[in-house]
């Protein structure tokens, strides 16, 4: 359906939408409404649309990125990295071609393929974003990881890094090596539960940067192998501060600020 204002010689052409929605959804959504007191029933509207509009783009725009093959000019045994079809890193292992592309292509997809004998995959277990941000699910050898680009803020430095959502880590795990661990903050000594056992550990603070929103977290530093392709864990203590959605239909994860 279509209304068209005639106003001062200037034609406006408005598309009308007509949603049938069940008696108990529309009572669901006036609620919504209700308890977002700084905005109407259409800014809610626009709100929810816009987000589910973004996510089928996104994901049809990723859909044909897992599509790819080695070429055959590649050395055997090293691992190769595709961000949208095309070659970004060869390397010796898998956190090596992840962070060139932390550095390089933070939003992806990125692809990493081993040109070999397929090696059997480690499991692995530890204990203003106002709009939704998407990003597809790391592929490494067709085992997928729910990774984001972050920076992490050390003073000077900023480092680029791949974090993974934990959401069973209260805190936040830092990758051992990556960072001269004289160069960071303490901020208190803890005991800290681990797969291992309750360990003494310190907990250093820095700033992490998602996309342009800086967060002070606090962090410990704990190994995470060479065939992972993070290098830090994103735990509870910033989640709280972050709306996260998992859809493992469309292999993606997203991301946005907790409104207040």
């Amino acid at each position: 359906m279509y209304i068209i204002y005639i106003h001062l010689h200037v034609i406006i052409i408005m598309t009308i939408l007509n949603i049938n929605i069940k008696e108990k959804d529309k009572k669901k959504l006036q609620s919504l409404v209700e308890s977002n007191k700084n905005k109407s029933m259409s800014d809610v509207v626009r709100k929810l649309l816009s987000e589910k509009i973004k996510i089928e783009e996104f994901s049809r725009e990723i859909e044909s990125s897992s599509n790819v093959e080695i070429p055959e000019y590649i050395p055997k045994n090293k691992y190769v990295g595709f961000v949208k079809g095309a070659i970004i890193a060869v390397a010796d292992t898998v956190a090596e071609v992840a962070q060139v592309s932390a550095e390089k292509f933070p939003n992806g997809p990125l692809v990493i393929k081993f040109n070999g004998q397929k090696k059997k995959p480690m499991e692995y277990c530890f204990m203003s974003l106002s709009d939704l941000q998407c990003w597809k699910y790391v592929n490494v050898e067709d085992i997928t990881y729910p990774i984001i680009p972050i920076s992490l803020q050390i003073d000077p430095n900023e480092i680029n890094l791949f974090a993974l959502v934990d959401t069973a880590a209260s805190l936040c795990v830092l990758k051992e090596g990556l960072i001269n661990s004289s160069e960071l903050r303490i901020n208190r000594e803890e005991q800290v539960s681990t797969a291992a056992g309750v360990i003494d550990t310190k907990i250093y603070l820095a700033k992490i940067k998602i996309m342009e929103n800086e967060f002070k977290i606090e962090f410990m530093i704990a190994p995470i192998d060479d065939s992972l392709p993070f290098n830090i864990l994103i735990g509870r203590n910033l989640l709280d501060a972050l709306d996260a959605y998992f859809f493992g239909k469309k292999q993606m994860v997203c991301l946005k600020v907790v409104e207040e």
